[in-house]
């Protein structure tokens, strides 16, 4: 029997029940990340000007870029981790948090260093239109230079999860998204801030938030706590980490780099379009909420299991996990179906041209139709990378990235910009099939699995 004041071991009990008690607090959480997400484009489409919106929505690659980056760092984290509690070997956790300080602090300099010097060289070459460039550079300079922040609540976070922990992130999280949205409004409304006081309110709060959550995990857990001799530089422990990190980050440079190919395709349509595209990816995040957090939990349910050396709750825990999140995507895409015109008129309001509430809807309803490719592509990914498979997962990223480029640049020349969303549903699909396809096989190499049947 599960006990609530407990962390959960994966290892044990009903995997579905697991995962779904698991990705709960989860999913709470991208609630309200997604609620002061939702907030910040809000009160910039209202409150300052559809040029704000457009020059946010244009730095949308370059910051996830970023994200995809910093989330390969942190998720080596949470893999090393959860093998090393899947084992039971605490003097290896205490040792892995004190090398993730290393890994995490010098990710954040590097791309903080990247983020603001290269911010307007970045935009220019994305042929970002010249009356939002300025206010784009200065967003992202912000964000992006202060990138240590996010890294720092997202490692702390990656630590938690891996030892079963998701409701302590959950806390943090809530108070981090409240305080933005606090913050967003007295930056804006009454600062008069503009895009650079959005930027500002976000640092904030993720590094008040990163700095909270630490001192409460070093108290909560002392079995976390490092002592003077884990940081002694270990480079086996660091190999493992760039092992396991710099696929995930490589692998995230390479969509990436896609996303910047469709990004300078979109700014070539102009502003209302890049306008239209950023509220498309914000409800887009609205509906795959459902399902993204049991999708992302398979990493530290795999990595335990791994640690542990159950493959067959493994091979369990994705049959029953692919079929919940399969109905989940269905029921997302009846929903953004029949209510796009309402989610995208939220960021608008009624002196704005057509042509963006046009291009939005559009896009919302394209990628709508293949969401149940990318809960499966989500979570076949993240229980390999959990299993510490991740060249397997950069092939995928690969066949996913030439997809989504090819289709972005030749199919506008036929149809116009509502060729550039079909670009990203047929990459999921493409990215999948290589992926689904080894996790079948080892499977079948260790075992008769029944993952065979998925």
């Amino acid at each position: 029997m599960l006990k609530k004041n407990k962390n959960l071991d994966m290892t044990q009990g009903e995997p579905a029940k697991l995962l779904l008690l698991f990705a709960l607090p989860m999913l709470i959480g991208s609630v309200f990340q997604m609620m002061y997400n939702m907030v910040d484009t809000i009160v910039v489409g209202r409150f300052v000007s559809v040029e704000a919106l457009a020059a946010i929505g244009a730095t949308s690659s370059a910051t996830a870029f970023l994200l995809q980056v910093g989330s390969g760092l942190t998720n080596a984290v949470s893999v090393v981790l959860a093998q090393a509690e899947g084992a039971k070997q605490e003097e290896s956790l205490r040792k892995a948090v004190a090398h993730s300080v290393y890994l995490i602090a010098g990710g954040g300099i590097f791309l903080g260093a990247l983020s603001f010097w290269g911010a307007r060289p970045l935009m220019m070459l994305l042929g970002t239109p010249e009356n939002i460039i300025d206010q784009s550079v200065i967003y992202l300079q912000i964000t992006g230079g202060l990138t240590l922040a996010l890294l720092a609540y997202n490692g702390v976070s990656a630590i938690l999860r891996a030892i079963g922990d998701s409701r302590t992130p959950l806390y943090f999280l809530i108070f981090c998204s409240i305080l933005n949205v606090l913050l967003d409004l007295l930056f804006v409304l009454a600062f008069h801030g503009g895009v650079a006081g959005v930027a500002y309110a976000t640092v904030i709060s993720q590094g008040l938030s990163a700095v909270l959550c630490l001192i409460y995990m070093l108290k909560k857990y002392p079995r976390l706590r490092p002592d003077r001799a884990s940081f002694r530089f270990d480079g086996k422990l660091m190999g493992d980490y760039l092992r396991i990190g710099l696929p995930m980050c490589l692998q995230s440079l390479l969509l990436c780099i896609g996303m910047f190919v469709i990004t300078a395709v979109i700014n070539s349509y102009g502003s209302d379009i890049v306008a239209a595209y950023t509220i498309g990816s914000k409800v887009e995040q609205l509906a795959t909420i459902t399902f993204s957090n049991m999708a992302f939990s398979f990493s530290v349910y795999a990595g335990q299991n791994f640690g542990a050396r159950k493959y067959e709750r493994i091979a369990e825990g994705l049959k029953k996990g692919i079929a919940i999140i399969s109905s989940l995507a269905l029921l997302s895409t009846v929903v953004m179906w029949m209510f796009a015109d309402f989610f995208a008129k939220l960021f608008l309001d009624t002196n704005q041209t057509t042509l963006v509430l046009e291009g939005a809807v559009s896009m919302i309803r394209t990628e709508a139709l293949l969401f149940v490719a990318l809960g499966a592509i989500w979570t076949v990914n993240s229980a390999l990378r959990g299993m510490g498979k991740v060249k397997i997962t950069l092939i995928s990223s690969i066949i996913e990235l030439v997809s989504k480029i090819g289709i972005s640049v030749l199919l506008p020349m036929a149809i116009g910009y509502a060729g550039i969303w079909m670009a990203a549903p047929i990459g999921w699909v493409l990215g999948l099939i290589p992926s689904l396809a080894y996790l079948i096989l080892w499977f079948r190499r260790k075992q008769n699995s029944p993952l065979v049947s998925v």
